[in-house]
């Protein structure tokens, strides 16, 4: 009985820690300058934080304290009148619509999505000592730097690479699974970037040559994600083996040269570029 009474209070606490979270966020809709806001977004960090720390801590009165000073800090900003920062309610839905385009965009091409782009001087000059100066590697070179400094496929990419390490981590037995379903998972989504360049650049009359550099890139790309996750498994949990390297390579070059060779069409790029 006792047991059960603790885990409803421990329900409780969560549930009024999500409250409180969700009032401070509804606080921000009145703040009225940049400053107001990084301090309110510090203030609800530490509250935040030290709620959950004495929660999990089974310290309950310092958690009740804390969540005193929560709710009075609360009610004294609500107690004044205040106007509504519209500013900031526009920027919050048109980051919360940027987020939506972004998921549909793992789908579909979304026309309306705002594409953002980043130099990236250091990967940048690490590609063009690694890619050989060669006319045959034009279109390699030119796919590998929209990659990296295309800031939705990069952050994708990167995303993936490490949830597959902290997986090949927590779960290493069946973790060559995973790194599978990852590879695939990245294959498929970085297939739309054919259609990212820009229509002069494709104006190219060997189209065989522009998807063979494509499959190229393809191939390296997760070629390097398996070899990553591959030497994160060996180093970590020392569960790597000589039959998951097989299989991994195995699966890449069945993956690009039968599966995704076949989902290319660089002319319907170009027409729609």
């Amino acid at each position: 009985m006792l047991t059960t009474t603790i885990h409803l209070l421990f329900i409780l606490f969560i549930v009024v820690i999500v409250a409180c979270n969700s009032l401070m966020k509804w606080i921000e809709r009145w703040l009225e300058n940049q400053v107001q806001l990084v301090l309110h977004k510090l203030n609800r960090f530490f509250l935040l934080y030290l709620m959950c720390y004495f929660l999990f801590n089974n310290d309950w009165m310092y958690m009740l304290i804390v969540m005193s000073i929560h709710f009075a800090y609360f009610f004294y900003f609500i107690r004044k009148k205040r106007n509504l920062n519209w500013q900031w309610l526009i920027d919050e839905e048109e980051s919360a619509l940027i987020r939506n385009y972004k998921f549909i965009n793992f789908f579909i091409d979304v026309p309306n999505l705002k594409r953002s782009f980043r130099r990236r001087r250091l990967l940048t000059r690490i590609l063009q000592r690694c890619i050989p100066f060669k006319q045959s590697n034009t279109f390699v070179y030119l796919y590998s730097h929209l990659f990296a400094r295309h800031n939705d496929y990069f952050y994708f990419y990167l995303r993936l690479t490490v949830i597959g390490m902290l997986i090949n981590y927590a779960i290493p037995t069946g973790s060559w699974i995973f790194t599978l379903l990852i590879l695939y998972i990245t294959g498929s989504q970085v297939i739309p970037l054919q259609h990212e360049m820009k229509q002069s650049v494709l104006l190219f009359p060997n189209q065989s040559q522009i998807k063979d550099s494509f499959l190229k890139f393809v191939s390296v790309m997760l070629y390097a994600q398996f070899f990553i996750l591959y030497f994160a498994m060996f180093i970590l949990t020392s569960s790597a083996n000589l039959f998951m390297l097989v299989i991994g390579s195995i699966f890449v070059y069945v993956y690009v040269y039968f599966f995704v060779s076949k989902r290319i069409d660089i002319s319907g790029s170009t027409s729609k570029n």
